[in-house]
C-alpha cells in the first residue's frame, strides 16, 4: 500500500518519491496568474527529488509533463521545478 505520510523532510534526498501538498505555502494560484505559471494544478502530483541543496528548496521531477500542461519549464532537466521544502510530502510505503 502506498500513502502520504509527514515524515522528518530534513532526509530528503535524490531518488525519494514525494507529493506536492501546496504551492509556494498556497493551494489555489492567485487570480491573475498567467496560464503558464499556474503551477498550482501539479498539487497533489507525486514527483521524485532531484537535487538537494542547503536551501529552502529542491529540485523535484514530475511524474507529469509540464509542457503537455502548458506550463513553462525553465530547468535543463524536463518537468522539474525548485519547490519550497514545506510544500512536499513524503510518499512512504507500509
Amino acid at each position: 500500500m502506498v500513502t502520504i505520510c509527514d515524515a522528518d523532510l530534513q532526509y530528503l534526498k535524490p531518488g525519494k518519491r514525494v507529493v506536492l501538498k501546496s504551492f509556494k505555502g498556497s493551494l489555489v494560484a492567485p487570480q491573475d496568474i498567467k496560464a503558464e505559471e499556474n503551477y498550482w494544478q501539479l498539487i497533489g502530483g507525486k514527483a521524485v527529488v532531484d537535487v538537494v541543496n542547503n536551501t529552502d528548496r529542491v529540485l523535484i521531477k514530475f511524474e507529469r509533463d509540464l509542457s503537455g500542461l502548458g506550463l513553462a519549464n525553465h530547468n535543463e532537466t524536463p518537468n522539474s521545478l525548485w519547490i519550497l521544502i514545506s510544500d512536499l510530502k513524503f510518499i512512504c510505503r507500509y
